[in-house]
């Protein structure tokens, strides 16, 4: 049997929702009771059909497009979610990009472009957010962070991307000491290999290979993440803040193959 989670009442913002582990995350936190706001980038349709299913089901949710590459944008999107559900109490930061290109090939943009989203905008929307938390006196509220085992361990064709990800590993922990004082915990979800629909098309992309080296042998699912998401969200994550947690199978344990 598992574990329920009540939100009724409360407001989630997450980044990143229209598809993969964010829309997961979205429908989890939306189920749940919460009423929940979400961004997208290029992905409209699938937004919508988001919001579609989960407002059949009776819940509250809605969505508006936002680059967080752009620091403004950011700031759009939390004015927007607090328009339409009020004050919110939990951000989910999901919302990256993944890039793969040869370290002595990469050009400043693609760093940049890497950087900008997965960890700047991460930044400054969470800084939005806790604003707001701090302002209105609220004394509790939690801000969720995505990184990867990119984040611990390295692979070819990945120095930006893992660079970004070890950032927010750290910021994690920076912003979970500044905070704590408001009553505001910082914590960190880092994925493995997930299944998402991008690997439909990966030619690179092969679930018996992956799984043979993941020690319970499958790839992981979004399914696997939200759980935790709405766990350090919740009352039973109280004393829990400044947390980098692996959700990736076992993949991080074990030694390299030889």
């Amino acid at each position: 049997m598992g574990v329920t989670f009540d939100f009724s009442g409360q407001v989630v913002l997450v980044s990143g929702g229209a598809t993969g582990i964010g829309a997961g995350v979205v429908s989890s936190f939306a189920r749940a009771g919460a009423r929940v706001f979400f961004s997208y980038t290029s992905n409209g349709n699938g937004a919508h059909t988001l919001i579609g299913e989960l407002e059949a089901e009776g819940h509250a949710v809605a969505a508006a497009p936002a680059d967080l590459g752009r620091v403004e944008e950011g700031e759009r999107l939390v004015s927007a979610a607090e328009s339409r559900f009020g004050p919110i109490d939990h951000l989910v930061n999901v919302a990256g990009i993944t890039d793969p290109h040869p370290f002595l090939e990469l050009t400043p943009e693609q760093w940049n472009r890497t950087l900008d989203i997965n960890l700047r905008g991460m930044f400054f929307l969470s800084q939005r957010v806790a604003r707001s938390l701090v302002a209105r006196g609220a004394r509790h509220g939690s801000i969720v962070m995505t990184s990867s085992v990119h984040g611990k361990v390295a692979d070819p064709l990945h120095a930006h991307y893992e660079a970004s990800k070890g950032g927010i590993n750290m910021m994690t922990r920076s912003l979970a000491v500044e905070l704590g004082p408001q009553g505001i915990r910082v914590n960190c979800v880092a994925p493995g290999a997930i299944e998402v629909e991008r690997y439909a098309h990966m030619a690179t992309y092969d679930r018996e290979g992956w799984s043979s080296h993941i020690p319970l042998r499958r790839v992981g699912l979004p399914a696997d993440i939200a759980p935790l998401c709405l766990f350090l969200c919740s009352s039973a994550a109280a004393y829990i803040s400044g947390e980098t947690i692996y959700v990736d199978g076992g993949l991080t344990s074990r030694m390299a193959q030889l």
